[in-house]
């Protein structure tokens, strides 16, 4: 839905045009609209008011504003003194207020050729948001000296620039794919007639010849995927599956020495879907709850690279076969991990773990033709130079 809306008002004998562009593309079957939309100017602050109506009651959207400063062609400008309903998790509704300090961004709105635009996005909806990583080398496995033997040969690694998925692939994403891609198996090539996915109670039924999303599970992560689900919707959309090393490096906010994926030392349950009943002796958890299933993506805070849920609700399928001993024969530049294997890498741990399962070191496998009721995936993308 788009509206538009122009205010003509005087500032300090000067006259500012502001051409506010309000987009909004939900990608649900409900229909949502911005409605109501009202902007001011007051002393340096401008102010833009509007109303989410219809959707979800418990849809969460993703609000960002960018400036045009030559009429509209170019929004190069992202404002940054902001606040209000702006950013991740904003609800459904109205009254809703975004506020922004140009001046403060070193932005004069001075002329008649700025243009405003304000986008909204379901959280987990059908359009899938990566985050670009720059790669660098680290240390990676477990420096602080707590984990199993397969995580704490410590090595350096080399790594180029990639993006990931800031969520994990949820419900109505993989629906989505199943819908287009006609089949629940795997059609041709390498992989052919290997079984993507099986029925879940947290995730997606077939009936009859539809696999449809459990109600109030749409944005929830997928589960009950095999690796060759996860490997073949990345193939689909030209994605592919983060490596291990590039997922502990994202998880790690590219390499830092950092416990838990949301970048703390310390896991508690407000922060991370885990098993918080269980108290583990290092301090590396806090006494806490346990949801015992799923939680909608972006249910939590991410961590300083923009991603969510890179510890706890889903263990995260890597496209790497799993080998105890690879830390010591790993090698620098971009590993990948053996050749061959029995078993494909799984991290970040899930829902049904204590602390000390969803490590941002911390290593796990299981059948590429397995499907588990706590694991799903995110996606990756190379960056070419």
């Amino acid at each position: 839905m788009l509206k538009y809306l122009k205010l003509l008002c005087r500032t300090d004998r000067l006259f500012l045009f502001l051409s506010i562009l309000i987009s909004i593309s939900l990608s649900n079957s409900y229909s949502q609209a911005i409605q109501n939309i009202k902007v001011f100017q007051s002393n340096d602050t401008v102010k833009i008011f509007y109303d989410i109506i219809g959707g979800r009651p418990d849809d969460l959207l993703k609000i960002t504003l960018t400036v045009s400063d030559d009429g509209g062609n170019i929004f190069s400008i992202i404002p940054k003194s902001m606040w209000g309903d702006i950013g991740i998790r904003v609800e459904t509704g109205s009254n809703k207020t975004i506020y922004w300090l140009p001046l403060k961004d070193s932005i004069q709105l001075i002329g008649n050729n700025f243009v405003f635009n304000v986008s909204a996005s379901v959280v987990g909806g059908e359009n899938i948001e990566l985050v670009p990583v720059k790669g660098g080398i680290f240390i990676m496995g477990d420096t602080f000296g707590e984990g199993k033997t397969d995580e704490t040969y410590t090595h350096d690694v080399k790594l180029e620039n990639f993006e990931i998925g800031a969520y994990e692939i949820t419900n109505v994403q993989f629906a989505k794919f199943l819908a287009e891609y006609g089949a629940d198996y795997i059609i041709s090539g390498e992989y052919k007639n290997e079984p993507m996915i099986y029925a879940s109670k947290n995730g997606l039924i077939k009936d009859l010849f539809v696999w449809e999303v459990q109600p109030g599970k749409e944005y929830n992560p997928v589960v009950g995927i095999t690796w060759y689900g996860a490997y073949e919707f990345c193939l689909y959309y030209n994605y592919r599956l983060p490596t291990e090393a590039e997922w502990e490096y994202a998880a790690r906010e590219m390499g830092k020495k950092i416990k838990f994926g949301d970048g703390k030392n310390a896991a508690v349950h407000a922060d991370i879907n885990f098993n918080g009943v269980e108290i583990i002796s290092n301090n590396s958890s806090l006494e806490g709850s346990k949801d015992s299933a799923t939680v909608r993506v972006g249910n939590y805070n991410p961590n300083a690279l923009g991603l969510f849920d890179m510890s706890g609700n889903v263990w995260e399928w890597c496209q790497d076969w799993y080998q105890s001993n690879y830390y010591m024969v790993s090698k620098f530049d971009g590993p990948t991990g053996p050749w061959l294997g029995k078993y494909k890498v799984i991290r970040g741990g899930s829902w049904f773990n204590s602390a000390f399962g969803i490590r941002t070191t911390v290593r796990s496998f299981y059948y590429p033709y397995g499907q588990r009721m706590d694991i799903g995936f995110r996606v990756a993308r190379s960056v070419k130079d």
